[in-house]
């Protein structure tokens, strides 16, 4: 006779000491958490950095041309339902996103820079630039707006001015001029 234990003679969960069963999961107490702060106070508002406004038809080159050029994902033809989504729309960072949306016109469109967080005014204006060229190449008519020209005074120098340097371009001046 064998004392091994038949698969289904065995229970397959503990059972419990004498007591009432657990109460089912919908019944239970739950206990009650305080909302994360920044999720208390509701969805925050997006900050708009930059408007460029431009003409087109929006034929199928033109938001392809969108597509190549700033890397858009589109879906401009109707839904069979109203929908609030934008018709075009490329994630810049983790908090900002550029927008393509309908003018108040016909033909009209708005290329639409916002943010939820705080990027950086450089990289904001490269953004812009990046859209502005883009709607231009659409609409001649659209301003691309220009780059600095100065130079900020906190820009790296063009070659290092240390001590070190100064010893490594002369023992290269040395060098060039035994060869010559």
């Amino acid at each position: 006779m064998s004392t091994a234990a038949s698969p289904k003679a065995t229970p397959k969960h503990r059972l419990r000491p004498s007591g009432p069963a657990p109460p089912p999961p919908s019944t239970r107490r739950r206990t009650e958490r305080s909302p994360a702060p920044d999720l208390a106070s509701g969805p925050r508002e997006a900050t708009t950095l930059f408007t460029v406004p431009f003409a087109s038809a929006m034929g199928d080159q033109d938001a392809a041309f969108l597509s190549r050029t700033l890397d858009l994902t589109t879906h401009l033809h109707p839904k069979l339902h109203p929908s609030p989504t934008s018709p075009g729309v490329v994630r810049l960072d983790f908090d900002s996103g550029l927008f393509l949306q309908r003018g108040s016109t016909e033909g009209r469109w708005v290329l639409e820079g916002r943010t939820w967080g705080h990027p950086a005014p450089s990289t904001v204006r490269e953004w812009h630039l990046r859209a502005a060229a883009a709607a231009h190449r659409l609409d001649p008519a659209v301003t691309v707006p220009t780059r600095p020209t100065s130079t900020p005074s906190t820009a790296m120098p063009s070659r290092p001015l240390s001590r070190a340097a100064n010893h490594r371009l002369a023992r290269i001046g040395r060098h060039c001029r035994d060869l010559a």
